[in-house]
C-alpha cells in the first residue's frame, strides 16, 4: 500500500525513504532537528543497518527496516526496558500478519525474535540525554519478511519461509499499533512488571539449557528468566548463579 495509506495510532507520524544509511541514524538525526516523539522512520533498503555490539544487520530487499523516536521522562537505567516492550510489539505484529498464535514464536534475550529456533527479527535501542532531563530513544527494529542472511553463529529465517506473506507497509502497521499498546502498558517504567510478566510468557521456558557468550567468558547453565531490571538469570553447574546484563544466548 502507499505510505499514505498506512494507519498509525493517534500521536504518532511517519517518515518514509527509499534508502537510507540507517533508520535509527536518521531518527536521530530528525531528533536533531526537532522531530517530536512518536516518529517513525521507515526506510526500503538501507545500506548501513546496525545490529548490537556494533555489528552489522543485513538489510535484504523486501525486509522491514523501522525506528521509533521516542522522548520519554523514564531514568535512564530504565530504557533498557524499551527493547522488552519492542520485543512484545513485534512478537504481536507477527501473530497478527499470521492470523494465528505461532506455537514456534519465541523471544530471545535481550533482543531477538526467533520462528523455530531461527532468527527472525532484532531490535537495536540507542539513546541519548536531553536538556530538559527527559530520554531520547530510537529503537530500530529488522523482521526477515522475504529473505534472510545465511549466518553461522545466529543460523536465520524469515516469515515467507514459513507460510507468512507479507509485505513492509502492512508489518509496520501491525507493529506501530502492537508498539502503542505496550508503550502503554509500560508507563515510562511504571508498568514493567507486567511487560516482564508478558514477556517471559513469550521467551524460552525457564530452566532451558543455554549458552551465554560474554566479552571474555563463556558460560553454560540453565535459564532462569530475567529479573526486575531485565538481566537475565543464570543457574550455573555449580549450583552459582550468575546476572546477566550484556551477552549473546544460544539455547541448547
Amino acid at each position: 500500500m502507499p505510505e499514505n495509506m498506512i494507519s498509525l495510532p493517534d500521536g504518532y507520524s511517519l517518515s518514509v525513504h527509499e534508502t537510507l544509511d540507517s533508520t535509527n541514524s536518521q531518527a536521530m538525526r530528525m531528533a536533531g532537528e526537532g522531530a517530536a516523539s512518536g516518529l517513525w522512520v521507515w526506510a526500503r533498503s538501507q545500506s548501513g543497518g546496525r545490529g548490537r555490539l556494533g555489528r552489522r544487520w543485513e538489510s535484504l530487499p523486501g525486509n522491514l527496516f523501522a525506528s521509533l523516536l521516542l522522548h520519554t521522562n523514564c531514568a535512564p537505567g530504565q530504557i533498557a526496558q524499551l527493547g522488552f516492550v519492542a520485543g512484545l510489539a513485534l512478537y504481536d505484529a507477527v501473530t497478527g500478519l499470521s492470523g494465528a498464535t505461532l506455537q514456534s514464536l519465541t523471544l530471545k534475550w535481550p533482543n531477538d525474535l526467533l520462528l523455530d529456533g531461527l532468527k527472525a527479527g532484532g531490535i537495536l535501542l540507542e539513546s541519548t540525554s536531553q536538556s530538559d532531563g527527559r530520554q531520547r530513544v530510537v529503537t530500530g527494529i529488522g523482521l526477515n519478511l522475504t529473505a534472510h542472511p545465511e549466518t553461522v553463529d545466529h543460523p536465520a529465517t524469515d516469515l515467507s519461509a514459513h507460510g507468512i506473506k507479507a509485505a513492509p507497509d502492512q508489518a509496520l502497521e501491525k507493529l506501530a499499533f502492537a508498539f502503542d499498546t505496550w508503550l502503554e502498558v509500560w508507563s515510562a517504567g511504571a508498568g514493567f512488571a507486567e511487560i516482564r510478566s508478558a514477556w517471559s510468557e513469550r521467551a524460552l521456558a525457564k530452566n532451558s539449557p543455554i549458552r551465554v557468550r560474554l566479552a571474555d567468558e563463556l558460560l553454560e547453565g540453565m535459564y532462569l528468566g530475567i529479573d526486575g531490571t531485565g538481566a537475565l538469570m543464570l543457574a550455573l553447574s555449580d549450583g552459582s548463579k550468575r546476572c546477566i546484563t550484556t551477552g549473546d544466548v544460544f539455547p541448547l
